[in-house]
């Protein structure tokens, strides 16, 4: 049975482990391995998951006592944005992805809106889970130049 619940800071090497396991498989072929080394180094250290859990919202999905999913969400510019939904491949397809975005969702404030993401252009994978799940393309979005390889899209009416 899993558990969709927030981070807490007994949690950061767990989530540590999820982005270290999850980032190799999600991102191999799509991008150089030195993208992915120096994603790993900048996301998944232990002062990058503590610092999203402190300034942003964090949760994460257990199968007992082993974290198998983690979502965390932050501010840009005016927007609230997912920065982090990735499940541990062996748990993938199961709906453990499906609850953690209800769950962010749910976890947002009162009165947001929207939720935004950004995606690589060619994670086809990961784009159509977003699609199925209410994603598209966004009306605005912050003042950031995602360049052509990255892509923002939007899920509205929360």
């Amino acid at each position: 049975m899993i558990e969709v619940r927030r981070a807490e800071l007994g949690d950061v090497e767990g989530i540590r482990q999820i982005g270290l396991q999850t980032w190799p498989v999600a991102y191999g072929g799509l991008v150089s391995e030195q993208f992915i080394a120096d994603g790993l180094a900048q996301y998944w250290s232990p002062e990058a998951v503590e610092r999203g859990m402190r300034y942003g919202i964090t949760l994460v999905a257990a199968d007992g006592e082993q974290l198998v999913g983690v979502v965390g969400l932050g501010r840009e510019d005016d927007f609230w944005v997912m920065w982090k939904l990735y499940v541990l491949p062996d748990h993938q397809g199961k709906g453990v992805g499906k609850a953690l975005l209800d769950a962010a969702i749910e976890a947002l404030p009162a009165g947001t809106t929207e939720l935004l993401l950004d995606v690589l252009v060619g994670n086809e994978q990961a784009i159509r889970f977003y699609r199925a799940n209410g994603f598209g393309d966004p009306a605005r979005t912050p003042d950031r130049d995602l360049g052509v390889e990255t892509m923002w899209m939007s899920r509205g009416g929360l």
